[in-house]
């Protein structure tokens, strides 16, 4: 197993497979993907992308911060789930966000991935809402 930074379009086969199935392969490409404070990274075992997740600069309204950082895109192959893969991604993207000194990592979370989060150290903050095409989630963070 193989945890490294990539660009956005080493792991959009794995985000459409996971994420956007039924989708149009273009829902997989996000607006800030290839921003200059933009990072991805992902999983790899035998040479095959098995999880990812990206991270961007992105203030949350709700939770004072000097630099918060959004989490979007999270996502490995079924085959693959617990295994501990999304919890390692997670802890090198704090190392990384410390390094570019951000205090707050954020997601909307859909529902299936909210007990992960929580094992995370995220906490969700307000009430549920549901994303059109996708549906229910909760703004999760966590203050690093």
């Amino acid at each position: 197993m193989l945890i490294k930074k990539v660009s956005a379009e080493k792991i959009r086969k794995l985000r459409h497979k996971t994420l956007r199935q039924g989708k149009p392969f273009s829902t997989t490409s996000y607006n800030r993907d290839n921003e200059k404070e933009t990072f991805h990274f992902a999983c790899f075992v035998k040479k095959e992308t098995v999880s990812c997740a990206t991270f961007y600069p992105e203030k949350l309204e709700k939770i004072k911060s000097r630099k918060a950082f959004r989490l979007r895109g999270m996502a490995t192959d079924e085959k693959h789930r617990k295994k501990g893969l999304g919890k390692k991604i997670i802890e090198e993207a704090v190392k990384e966000i410390k390094k570019q000194e951000g205090d707050l990592l954020w997601c909307n979370a859909r529902l299936v991935a909210v007990e992960f989060y929580k094992k995370m150290g995220l906490k969700t903050i307000g009430e549920k809402f549901d994303i059109s095409d996708i549906g229910p989630h909760y703004v999760m963070y966590k203050k690093i």
